[in-house]
């Protein structure tokens, strides 16, 4: 005899707000030589750092070191024949980017990118959540099933995740924050999203 079954889909999220923030800056420098364009980059991204060393105790990398011949480096007008750029990596909470985007552009540098993340023991809790949310639909569904066609619903069989993309909203409120010059930066919660299908076995009354 043929086992009966019934399959279900269900989605689950949960929405945590950042604790985490990485704001990536370039700082440049400029001079008739290799050397006169790195030292003033690098004069320039110590500014930076020394700015921003006290805030929220946030921590400062340096992720990529470039000096080129101006007339290579696409997009950019300057009337010196090399310049230097330095990328930065500034790990801070969420409520001190504000702060941040402050500092460095008063400090000469340009903000790249702003993004807004979870810690991951805080976004293994939020996956958890969002997976369990998503289970007790695609049960919920399968017992409403189970009840009209006069069955009891089994144990679940199989289960697929589909994951479905973390959004934590802020791409679009950074990008026109920088735009319009205003640095007032509210993140929006990070929604973590999960799927499933779920395959449950059908039993006689």
């Amino acid at each position: 005899m043929t086992q009966r079954t019934v399959t279900t889909d269900g989605t689950g999220r949960c929405e945590m707000p950042p604790d985490r923030a990485t704001v990536e800056v370039t700082a440049l420098g400029e001079g008739n030589s290799a050397r006169d364009a790195r030292a003033m980059v690098t004069d320039r991204a110590a500014s930076i750092r020394d700015t921003v060393a006290d805030i929220s105790s946030s921590q400062v990398l340096t992720i990529d070191i470039r000096v080129e011949d101006s007339d290579d480096v696409y997009g950019t007008k300057v009337d010196t024949p090399f310049q230097a750029r330095r990328k930065l990596q500034i790990e801070c909470s969420p409520e001190a980017v504000e702060s941040v985007v402050v500092a460095v552009t008063d400090s000469g540098g340009r903000i790249q990118t702003v993004q807004f993340r979870l810690k991951e023991s805080i976004y293994r809790k939020s996956t958890h959540e969002a997976l369990s949310s998503a289970m007790k639909r695609a049960r919920d569904k399968a017992e409403h099933i189970a009840a009209v066609e006069g069955a009891v619903l089994g144990a679940v069989q199989e289960v697929n995740v589909q994951p479905l993309k973390t959004n934590s909203g802020m791409d679009m409120i950074v990008e026109d924050a920088l735009a319009s010059h205003d640095t007032n930066l509210h993140p929006s919660p990070i929604t973590v999203s999960k799927r499933v299908e779920a395959v449950y076995q059908l039993e006689s009354e």
